[in-house]
């Protein structure tokens, strides 16, 4: 994944993580005191207007305005009522002013020319002079005609919830495009997603002084807030094609962001000084032109990101985000309202398909290191959150549920305490993996890779690390590498092997989906940390293991190898001789199979039994038929194998030659895709099915296999007059000690 700026220099120029200078909570402080002026000041503006307490609609069935909902403790109530409507208003020396739907117009963006535009500043103007007045009369479609005296400010709390709304919206997209900035302050393309907030910042304050309109507003005052408004928009279309541009890595050598800022401050002219009706006078078709403007770069991004799948990743999330959510409001709001002169969804809910744009890539920077920031700048908003909670909850209280400051305080602190902080930290708990969280999940791949004895330290190792970053790639390098550490802007990570002679490289994290990052290192840290102590325990585990069994084999082999040995020499007997004899070989294979330095080929087991079974086959009058279909070579027996395996193959020809009384015996030998399987065939007495008697000779068979990690059964097959016995186990291409 390339950063904002790509290369070496730019980035050098720009800086990284380290370039920090001022307090990240200083500038986030300042901008969260920016934001709430704006608020503060949005709010002053939209009180300063004469207020009736009126909430009026348009009656599509008939002529006038019609009343929704008469605000408590306000001129209008006991007056009128929901239900009314209103044909016309009038001052007490003036004469009736008819509404027209176009009065109650939200967004004056909606009329297609100037002329319209111009037409309804001017009912406006005429409006807010009656209203200026000390009292109004309304006609009624009913025929009654009643007056109220304006008040000459609003209350916020009659403010609607549109105002609040958008004012939110402006502080949240605002906060965390401070919040980046504030972490990246020299890269470029961090400073126009801030900008880009701003102008966002600037079109919701000015968006709630308009949607705060009841009747009218001052003519003036509405053009210079519309114009606000425009600048705001301008402000983060520039910024924002200017980032598209530049991320995730920069184009060309085009002035984008300047050559747009030109062209909006063409349109911009052109509103104040109404040079040319271009479609929508340039109002409405200034979103279709950065629309397609941004679909374009778009187009070029993904094109440019191919062959490179960090790249394209963060692009995929970054376009969902960016273009997914401004189509979304372009769709919905600019396009109904260039087409038809009406807009189907309110402008809050067109901003608002905005304002997820901006929280979806806060989302993002947590998933794909959006912007190359590192996660510990959420903790901004932790910070930012808690303290806005318990002011937000404690106001709200104080407003609706009493007027006793110390009891709204006391329901804050408990709703805050039990009911926020929780819900909180368990939203964080799913949206972010702390280190020890990250620990403790990939701890039982760790251990279980560690202890695997069927693979080498280093081959074990970069399983390991496989498992727990999911790398788009990887390979073990040659030379030595002191501790983790990031290449090529967290492209790579480079992790040392346990044993310290080489390196491993891993490519993109998560399958490619992002760049590593500190976090990374510091958990390949602790991996390492871990790891190595585990090695150092296991190590000297098994040197202990190894003393004892070295005193364990010596001490069989010189007390109790010694005196079984005498046992031979002194028997009197041919049947005491056998025994002692049998005994002392028992013995030497107990020494042997706990001897891990006795390994041996598969050839030379194979050689072993065959001498055997045919010296026993001989002595028992039986045939023998020896048959080796395919051994794969270099193949290793461990002792326990050759042990276990020796003593089963034991069992099934004595079964053969003392319980079956076989003429012919088979052993037939396969070893291929790392296993050893074995046949053993005999014609003595079959058994019918029902009568196989599971005893001490078959358990033990089953019992050695089984320890082995291997397979045993047996059947009787009539129709051949055979009893068959059948093994295998896994072996290993390379011995295992």
């Amino acid at each position: 994944m390339t950063t904002f700026m790509s290369s070496p220099n730019r980035n050098k120029r720009h800086g990284t993580g380290a370039d920090i200078q001022e307090s990240p909570y200083l500038i986030l402080s300042a901008a969260a005191l920016l934001a709430l002026a704006c608020v503060a000041l949005s709010a002053m503006v939209a009180s300063r207007q004469p207020w009736l307490g009126l909430k009026l609609q348009v009656d599509g069935a008939h002529s006038g305005v019609f009343v929704a909902d008469v605000q408590a403790q306000s001129p209008s109530e006991l007056i009128l009522t929901p239900g009314d409507s209103i044909l016309s208003i009038r001052s007490l020396s003036g004469s009736p002013f008819i509404f027209e739907d176009s009065d109650l117009v939200e967004d004056p963006d909606v009329f297609p020319t100037f002329k319209k535009y111009n037409a309804f500043l001017d009912r406006q103007g005429v409006l807010a002079g009656i209203l200026s007045g000390p009292l109004v009369e309304l006609s009624l479609a009913d025929g009654r005609k009643v007056r109220v005296q304006p008040a000459r400010a609003r209350p916020l709390s009659s403010f609607p919830v549109d105002f609040w709304l958008l004012n939110a919206m402006g502080i949240t997209v605002f906060m965390i495009g401070a919040a980046i900035w504030s972490v990246r302050r020299r890269n470029l393309a961090a400073m126009m997603f801030f900008f880009s907030g701003m102008g966002l910042l600037i079109t919701t304050t000015a968006m709630a002084v308009i949607v705060s309109r009841e009747v009218a507003f001052d003519p003036d005052l509405l053009a210079t807030v519309r114009v606000l408004y425009h600048v705001g928009n301008n402000i983060f279309s520039i910024f924002g094609i200017g980032l598209l541009f530049h991320y995730p890595s920069l184009l060309g050598s085009f002035p984008m962001t300047r050559a747009v800022a030109v062209l909006a401050s063409f349109f911009i002219l052109n509103e104040q000084f109404q040079w040319t009706d271009i479609p929508g006078h340039t109002v409405l078709i200034q979103p279709v032109l950065y629309f397609i403007m941004g679909v374009t770069i778009a187009a070029l991004q993904w094109r440019r990101s191919k062959g490179r799948p960090a790249d394209r990743a963060t692009l995929k999330y970054f376009i969902i985000a960016f273009l997914g959510f401004i189509g979304l409001a372009f769709f919905t709001y600019f396009v109904p309202a260039a087409l038809t002169g009406r807009t189907v969804v309110p402008v809050s809910a067109g901003l608002g398909a905005v304002t997820m744009m901006y929280v979806g890539l806060a989302l993002g920077i947590l998933r794909y290191r959006l912007f190359d920031i590192d996660r510990w700048w959420f903790g901004f908003w932790k910070w930012f959150l808690a303290g806005v909670s318990v002011l937000a909850v404690d106001g709200i209280l104080a407003f609706t549920v009493t007027h006793r400051p110390s009891v709204a305080l006391a329901l804050s602190l408990i709703l805050v305490g039990w009911l926020y902080f929780p819900v909180r930290q368990w939203v964080w708990g799913k949206l972010y993996q702390g280190p020890r969280d990250r620990i403790k999940q990939h701890l039982p791949v760790l251990l279980s890779g560690l202890v695997n004895p069927g693979i080498s330290e280093n081959d074990s190792w970069v399983g390991i690390l496989r498992d727990v970053f999911l790398p788009l790639s990887y390979q073990t390098l040659e030379g030595r590498n002191a501790s983790p550490r990031l290449d090529k802007y967290g492209e790579i990570m480079l992790i040392p092997t346990l044993d310290r002679t080489g390196t491993v490289e891993l490519r993109f994290a998560d399958r490619g989906s992002r760049l590593f990052s500190r976090d990374d290192v510091e958990l390949a840290e602790t991996l390492i940390y871990i790891a190595r102590t585990t090695e150092d325990r296991l190590t000297a585990f098994k040197r202990g293991v190894e003393k004892e069994r070295e005193r364990i084999m010596r001490d069989l082999h010189d007390e109790v190898g010694g005196r079984l040995l005498s046992l031979v020499h002194a028997s009197k007997t041919s049947r005491n001789t056998l025994l002692a004899r049998s005994a002392l070989k028992a013995l030497r294979e107990i020494i042997y199979s706990i001897n891990p330095a006795e390994a041996v080929t598969i050839e030379e087991a194979l050689a072993a039994w065959r001498y055997e079974f045919i010296q026993r086959c001989e002595d028992a009058g039986v045939a023998l038929h020896w048959d080796i279909e395919t051994v794969q070579s270099g193949g290793m027996l461990a002792p326990r194998e050759r042990v276990n395996l020796s003593r089963a193959l034991y069992e099934a020809s004595s079964n053969a030659f003392f319980h079956g009384g076989a003429d012919n015996l088979w052993v037939k030998w396969n070893g291929v895709d790392h296993q050893l399987a074995c046949t053993v065939r005999n014609d003595g007495k079959i058994p019918k099915p029902e009568e196989i008697h599971f005893g001490k000779g078959i358990r033990n068979m089953e019992r050695r296999l089984g320890e082995l990690g291997g397979q045993f059964s047996c059947e009787t097959l009539p129709s051949e007059g055979i009893f068959e016995v059948r093994m295998a186990i896994p072996i290993a291409g390379d011995g295992r000690g």
